[in-house]
């Protein structure tokens, strides 16, 4: 454990606190420091808003509401010792609760699972960002890079300097997509990037990879009249498997595979791209909630063979920051490496092969 992260963990040992949230970084946070690692007591309680998990419990934990938990920390402020709060979810999530807290002037020692984890992750991996930053073409990628780490290491949620507009291409790293393009989608919500591409190019040819049953088939109709656009009813994977899914239709960017336990019963097939292509591939373009490294080594033959251009998200894990790049760097030493960032918050970092 890094000193760092000693520290962090030196400063909790021993006081109360709420791990607010339940989903997949909350469960995340408790499972390694407090479940395997010990490196904290159990929470008092999980808290979350959504009102059908209040009143249950997670992990032998009760949740409870907001209005609980802010009395809660009322309570412990007027015995000067002030609860503390870790806030375990990231993006537009964690800029929600922040809010929800300062509008209800909670006093309370507030911090959040993702800098806690970061302050150790990446103090440990030093060297590995150091290889990292060497192997970028550009010195942006370099400073993009760099700031995004620190700026989880530091709790900085928000940096509007870091935003690089259109993602996965038609930016400075891809800037245009050619007629003989095929494009692999793997992420593909709603065909976002599948319309966009097509407004770049009609001619591009598209193999898209949606496990989503329901959204497969709105796919499937939204471009019944688009031949060159290929859907396919599978997860990509490293092998072929059935694997747990957690679909979300009210918010599809948020559907993802049950890893580590967290799926909700469905069973989907996950393929590796290399058993499913059947032409080969000049983009590949990945936003699939964590999977991306697993999806990876399912398409190591395409990769080592053809050299397509590749968009991968890494900001699902940190470890993807680090794993990702060394990764491809191990299947094809001729590619240039770029990092873009393309949102306010810690999501939608990308790093592009070319």
């Amino acid at each position: 454990m890094c000193a760092e992260g000693m520290d962090v963990f030196a400063e909790l040992c021993g006081r109360d606190y709420v791990l607010w949230g339940t989903g997949r970084v909350a469960r995340a946070f408790y499972r390694k420091y407090c479940a395997e690692r010990k490196m904290l007591q159990e929470p008092l309680y999980y808290c979350d808003n959504a009102e059908d998990k209040q009143g249950t419990t997670i992990d032998g934990i009760a949740v409870r509401s907001s209005e609980q938990i802010f009395e809660l920390c009322h309570r412990y402020y007027l015995t000067d010792q002030p609860l503390v709060i870790i806030v375990g979810v990231t993006g537009i999530n964690l800029l929600q609760i922040i809010s929800q807290l300062e509008k209800q002037e909670v006093k309370a020692d507030i911090r959040t699972a993702v800098q806690i984890d970061a302050t150790c992750y990446f103090t440990e991996h030093e060297q590995d960002i150091d290889t990292s930053c060497a192997s970028f073409a550009d010195e942006n990628s370099r400073r993009l890079y760099r700031c995004l780490i620190d700026n989880m290491v530091h709790g900085r949620p928000v940096d509007f300097s870091l935003v690089e507009v259109n993602q996965y291409f038609a930016n400075d790293v891809i800037p245009a997509l050619r007629d003989d393009d095929v494009l692999v989608d793997a992420g593909v919500c709603g065909g976002e990037e599948i319309d966009k591409a097509l407004a770049m190019n009609p001619k591009i040819r598209v193999h898209a990879f949606e496990p989503d049953g329901q959204s497969c088939d709105l796919l499937k109709k939204k471009y019944a009249d688009r031949s060159q656009v290929v859907l396919y009813p599978y997860a990509l994977w490293n092998v072929e498997e059935q694997l747990s899914f957690s679909g979300n239709q009210a918010t599809p960017s948020a559907s993802r595979l049950g890893l580590d336990g967290d799926g909700n019963g469905a069973q989907i097939t996950a393929m590796p791209l290399d058993a499913v292509m059947t032409e080969v591939p000049t983009l590949i373009k990945m936003d699939i909630e964590g999977a991306e490294y697993n999806a990876l080594l399912g398409a190591e033959r395409t990769i080592r063979e053809s050299h397509p251009k590749l968009a991968i998200c890494v900001y699902h894990s940190l470890e993807d920051y680090i794993r990702i790049p060394l990764l491809i760097q191990s299947f094809y030493d001729g590619y240039r490496f770029y990092f873009r960032h393309h949102s306010v918050t810690s999501g939608e970092s990308v790093f592009y092969a070319i």
